[in-house]
């Protein structure tokens, strides 16, 4: 629809919702578009009150400092009250804010408090604190809450507190939320509508008894459609065949906090007939003996799973005891092997990424690897029985850490994983850190697809030479997208706008691309 003077008009409940699917910072930067975009803004039921958006980082890569650019508790204050004065009401609100200084408690509690007031509905609160905040009680007494997503801050409800929250649907207690198992029992058992659990940042303390747990767990069974858990809740509530009574679950995503090979050597087993998103992420996986083994081991019985995702820092072993009913299930591991925390590179560690990709063949299968390169100790013989009895799986993609090229270690990863594997792309593994992507994104890509353009000229007869397993590569495209476009699109481009001898102004436009390799492989 046409407005005046140029402007293209849009409802303003249209507006809104398109700044719904921004974050608070990109949402408010829509307010220069037009007065209709900014009232929009003004106005918005979604109240995001993030102080991370008020600092910005030091220009200097090497400093991890944060310069304030603003006042986010005059803001905060003064957004809140407009919002009273002028009768306006939200149905969300996201507040992030550390909970370290004088008068910030006082502030983090009335500002939830009125968001309460002014019709607030789903509450996120990530607070970072170095003192005790407890969450108001108010929150408790919201009867509209349908969503309350929490970490940072102690829950503490006396006897005598009611819960009114027969509404809520998602309940989430996240990292460093202070609460004992009586009150978390309290509250799924009040909460009769709880259709999704997350307890991924929660240990159950010394007092927690499996029997009151598993009873509690058992009232959210006719509804409960999506849980996280904690290893150490995991092993109080669904150890056994618990997880199998929840006829409706759809997702279930399990955290490994702190894991010791004890654990890790009884194996984790899945078993139910309605999940079909299955998630695991380990962290923090220390450091073993050099004696003892390394074990990560998942037994399924899952027959209706979808997708299964798998983030680890070892190869795990896998066994499906039904195998999923789906043609079109799809299967995601991420593995991040740093050689600072554990052995080298070795033949057995291909052979047993080569049983995982075995017990996946029914899935479409993507394989993420970071690799640690620093002082690369590894055990490679391409004469050894074992690299050159590796059968070959089909990948949808393969995304590798290029980060160590041109090394020996380098060299021995790619020889291992094309005897092993034929991916339809290959994509680049991104830094996290921005300054981390910007020097090293697309200084070595090149060299690995000359390796490629050798692999698909040069035929390797001999199994005992490097790079045998390229034999039946027969095409490699390049594609890319630049950051800064939306949105992205992957658009073919020549090998040689990939050359780091390139001017330092197309150096720039280089750090700036996402590249991926398009590769065809020949019928076997």
């Amino acid at each position: 629809m046409a407005a005046g003077e140029g402007e293209f008009y849009f409802p303003e409940p249209i507006i809104q919702r398109i700044q719904s699917f921004l974050d608070g910072k990109e949402a408010a930067r829509t307010a220069i578009i037009s007065k209709s975009w900014h009232s929009a803004w003004l106005t918005r039921p979604n109240l995001d009150f993030d102080e991370t958006y008020f600092f910005r980082r030091s220009v200097d890569p090497y400093q991890h400092r944060h310069v304030p650019i603003g006042d986010f508790n005059k803001y905060a204050k003064k957004t809140i009250k407009r919002y009273e004065q002028s009768n306006l009401k939200i149905e969300s609100f996201n507040l992030c804010m550390q909970i370290d200084q004088y008068g910030r408690p006082a502030l983090a509690n009335k500002l939830i408090v009125k968001a309460l007031k002014i019709g607030a509905t789903r509450l996120c609160l990530r607070l970072s604190r170095k003192n005790s905040f407890v969450l108001p009680i108010e929150v408790f007494g919201a009867d509209n809450l349908v969503e309350l997503s929490v970490s940072g801050c102690t829950i503490d409800l006396d006897e005598g507190v009611v819960i009114k929250c027969q509404r809520l649907e998602s309940l989430s207690l996240d990292v460093g939320v202070d609460i004992n198992f009586d009150t978390v029992c309290k509250l799924i058992s009040s909460c009769t509508s709880i259709e999704n659990l997350s307890l991924s940042g929660w240990r159950f303390d010394a007092a927690a008894s499996r029997a009151t747990a598993v009873g509690v767990v058992d009232k959210l069974i006719p509804r409960l459609r999506c849980l996280v858990l904690s290893y150490e809740s995991f092993k109080i509530l669904c150890l056994g065949d618990l997880l199998s009574r929840f006829p409706f679950l759809k997702d279930f995503t399990l955290f490994l906090h702190h894991t010791t090979d004890i654990i890790l050597e009884e194996g984790i087993q899945i078993s139910n007939s309605s999940l079909e998103r299955i998630k695991f992420v380990q962290q923090y996986f220390e450091r073993r003996p050099r004696n003892r083994k390394r074990k990560l081991g998942f037994k399924f019985d899952v027959p209706s799973a979808r997708k299964l995702t798998i983030e680890c820092n070892v190869i795990p072993t896998l066994s499906f005891m039904s195998t999923p009913l789906s043609r079109e299930w799809e299967s995601h591991v991420s593995i991040q092997f740093e050689e600072r925390k554990f052995n080298g590179l070795s033949t057995i560690w291909f052979s047993e990424l080569s049983q995982l990709l075995t017990e996946l063949s029914q899935s479409k299968t993507h394989l993420s690897l970071k690799v640690g390169w620093n002082k690369w100790s590894f055990d490679y013989n391409v004469g050894d029985k074992i690299i050159q009895g590796l059968r070959k799986h089909d990948l949808e993609n393969l995304t590798i850490d290029m980060t160590g090229v041109p090394t020996l270690g380098c060299y021995a990863l790619f020889d291992g994983l094309f005897r092993l594997c034929r991916p339809k792309l290959i994509t680049q593994y991104y830094e996290d850190d921005p300054h981390q992507e910007q020097r090293y994104n697309g200084q070595n890509i090149d060299f690995l697809c000359q390796i490629l353009e050798k692999g698909i000229k040069l035929e390797v007869p001999d199994p005992t030479q490097f790079m045998y397993g390229l034999n039946d590569l027969e095409e490699m495209n390049v594609q890319a997208y630049d950051v800064d476009n939306v949105p992205a699109e992957w658009k073919p481009i020549s090998l040689d706008s990939l050359d780091t001898d390139a001017p330092d102004e197309h150096k720039d436009a280089q750090a700036k691309q996402r590249i991926r390799l398009l590769l065809k492989w020949k019928h076997s």
